[in-house]
């Protein structure tokens, strides 16, 4: 008895260097997000892929759940996807279109909101996995790049649409692997620059993509999205797996580890048009690679899987209208069945319509989905409102768009139902790999899922110290100073001027270096202006430099 309170002595001393060591093995953190997708569309997603093969008993994200979340925006309960990933990368609950920023307090606020922080930029994981544990970084998403989740994880701004602030921030920010969409906001400068701090950049070339085998790398695909993987064209444009399995290719190099984020941008794309079919099969390609960071996950032993949607989408359902008598005898072939005729997203339908002669329409419809269309039907295409080309007159179109009309008429002869085009306020689900099995679970807030990652990242309490550092206002850093002027470039461009004792120091929004006295000073972080207060955020560091030194230290990158 003696022996074995001595031994269980021992190991309660134990119990706290043992969970510093199993916290300190993790060295790579993958964070995956289907856009916008519900828990209904995970079972249609399952049911849709055991139809087509009986064997198929489980997605990849199966044997992972553990948890689910509650996201939302800091003022409402339905969540726009700026705030909403914004919150998991910040910790801090925001507005509609605010990227990663402090949102302005109102009257109805879920959270307590301070009003002297509105519009502050605040720190993301990402740029605390860079500058304070130097590890690599990584975005892998469907959208355009500058749009809001992988904005969320790497600029900063209170309106989501400013792609002529969010697009150089991020191409600033020294994030070594980027692969998605949007050649279009990829400016000539914006590349050149890119090429001159050492990153290979593809434009349109998969090729390219895939025979780098190490250092940094833009890979852009697309004027703005890539294509629903109901029309991607394997030779042109690569999977979600195949770009997730180069990035964790090139970033696990990275002695000190890495923070990847991954989106399956276009299944809320899909969802918000109530385009079923189009949705499954995107969230299916997500799977895939759920699938590969999984399996080196598992095989690495120092890697963290988290996966969750920022939000729900569409108020999809197995069980509509039509099922209304008789759903509890319906095969799973009825319910399946009807989606392989859909060839075609709506959205690619409705482009194809808009360019045909109006009387090609039912022989389109009939190619692509199978369906003979209805007068009715017919004249519910002609009334929709982006219809140009329509033979009714404008005033008179009151149908939902083109694309959302389709889904309509396609969708209502299934047992499919949607509720919305908009978002939903559910919570939504939580899957986790965690090497030691130290997963979240149960429900938790948006805020947790944030306070999990920084714990994993060992980062935990010092994103709001990062924040101060990186992103302090140029008030305060130069109360004294003798001038200071903003002038704007262009319609997104600012600049800085302030004249300090004997030192003159300009900045650009957006770059990730200032002049001072004429002399480049490279920074670990993007300058970032917000028109709406009028006030520029840069390092706390640029005061120090200013006050003590006359030659300026080089930030690590």
């Amino acid at each position: 008895m003696k022996k074995l309170k001595v031994l269980l002595v021992i190991a309660i001393l134990l119990l706290p260097g043992m969970v510093f060591c199993t916290q300190d093995s993790i060295k790579n953190v993958i964070l995956m997000i289907p856009d916008g997708c519900s828990t209904a569309l995970l079972s249609m997603t399952r049911q849709y892929a055991q139809y087509h093969d009986a064997n198929y008993t489980s997605l990849p994200i199966d044997a992972y759940f553990c948890g689910m979340v509650m996201t939302h925006s800091s003022d409402a309960p339905i969540g726009d996807s700026a705030p909403t990933t914004s919150c998991y990368v910040t910790g801090q609950p925001s507005q509609t279109g605010f990227v990663s920023t402090y949102p302005v307090k109102t009257d109805h606020d879920l959270y307590p909101i301070d009003a002297k922080q509105a519009y502050q930029p605040m720190a993301t994981v990402l740029e605390a996995a860079r500058i304070l544990k130097h590890k690599a970084t990584g975005l892998v998403f469907t959208c355009e790049f500058p749009h809001a989740t992988p904005a969320d994880c790497s600029a900063h701004s209170y309106y989501r649409s400013k792609y002529g602030a969010i697009a150089p921030q991020m191409v600033h920010n020294h994030i070594d692997v980027v692969i998605g969409g949007g050649t279009k906001y990829l400016t000539d400068k914006l590349a050149k620059e890119l090429k001159t701090e050492g990153y290979q950049v593809f434009l349109n070339d998969k090729k390219g993509m895939e025979a780098t085998q190490s250092g940094k790398m833009w890979a852009l695909f697309n004027k703005t999205c890539m294509e629903y993987e109901i029309e991607r064209k394997p030779a042109e444009e690569p999977s979600l797996a195949e770009m997730t399995q180069k990035a964790i290719d090139l970033l696990s190099q990275k002695k000190e580890g890495f923070f990847l984020m991954v989106e399956g941008s276009k299944v809320d794309w899909a969802a918000h048009d109530n385009d079923v079919k189009t949705a499954i099969l995107d969230f299916l390609a997500f799977n895939n690679a759920v699938q590969v960071a999984m399996d080196f996950a598992r095989k690495d032993g120092h890697t963290v899987v988290l996966v969750l949607p920022d939000h729900g989408c569409g108020g999809f359902n197995i069980g509509s209208r039509q099922s209304n008598h008789g759903y509890d005898r319906l095969t799973l072939d009825q319910i399946m069945k009807p989606l392989d005729d859909y060839t075609v997203s709506t959205w690619s339908m409705a482009e194809m319509i808009k360019k045909e002669e109006i009387n090609k329409i039912p022989e389109l419809i009939k190619k692509y989905y199978n369906i003979t269309l209805t007068e009715e039907e017919l004249d519910k295409i002609y009334h929709s409102k982006d219809f140009k080309n329509s033979p009714i007159d404008k005033e008179d179109r009151k149908e939902a768009s083109l694309t959302k009309t389709l889904a309509r008429i396609v969708y209502d002869r299934t047992y499919f139902g949607t509720t919305t085009y908009g978002h939903t306020g559910e919570d939504v689900f939580m899957a986790c790999y965690h090497p030691q099995n130290d997963r979240p679970n149960g429900v938790i807030s948006n805020i947790e899922v944030n306070e999990y990652l920084c714990r994993q990242l060992g980062i935990t309490g010092q994103l709001s110290r990062l924040t101060e550092d990186i992103f302090t206002s140029h008030t305060t850093l130069f109360p004294d100073a003798k001038n200071i002027t903003i002038d704007s470039l262009d319609k997104d461009h600012y600049r800085l001027t302030v004249q300090y004792k004997k030192h003159k120091l300009v900045a650009n929004s957006y770059d990730n270096y200032v002049t001072i006295d004429k002399q480049i000073v490279p920074l670990s972080s993007v300058i970032v202006y917000q028109e709406k207060n009028k006030t520029f955020y840069l390092p706390k560091e640029l005061r120090e430099m200013l006050t003590n030194n006359d030659k300026f230290a080089q930030p690590h990158n």
